[in-house]
């Protein structure tokens, strides 16, 4: 279910449901594509084991401090796109996309938006 987070100082709805077929679908729709040099964490904070409470976001110019990398683009549909992949805590691989358009899918169920920095 997407939630609503600030990331990089911009609005943006966040997801880690997406399954790997939309995730290609997506990436082969999307243009100015580019990797991102760094990497970054990304720690879901949750009273419960349904809902997230708050997402923080770390990131570093080095690639290999923390366990997601990146890519950053447009969607036709979806706006501008991060999505993030990677191995966190040697559990399973996760896969984290945030966009910026308001009216795709499922509503965001946080009335208030995550701040991305865990406050």
């Amino acid at each position: 279910m997407p939630w609503k987070v600030r990331f990089r100082d911009k609005d943006f709805n966040g997801d880690e449901s997406w399954d790997r077929a939309f995730e290609f679908e997506v990436r082969k729709a999307m243009t100015d594509t580019r990797e991102l040099s760094g990497s970054a964490e990304i720690i879901f904070h949750a009273k419960d084991d349904d809902l997230i409470d708050d997402v923080t976001f770390h990131e570093s110019s080095d690639p290999d401090e923390f366990p997601f990398s990146g890519i950053h683009g447009h969607h036709p549909e979806l706006g501008e796109v991060f999505i993030f992949s990677g191995v966190p805590d040697e559990g399973e691989g996760q896969l984290i996309a945030l966009y910026s358009a308001k009216d795709f899918g499922d509503p965001p169920y946080n009335d208030e938006r995550f701040t991305g920095d865990g406050s």
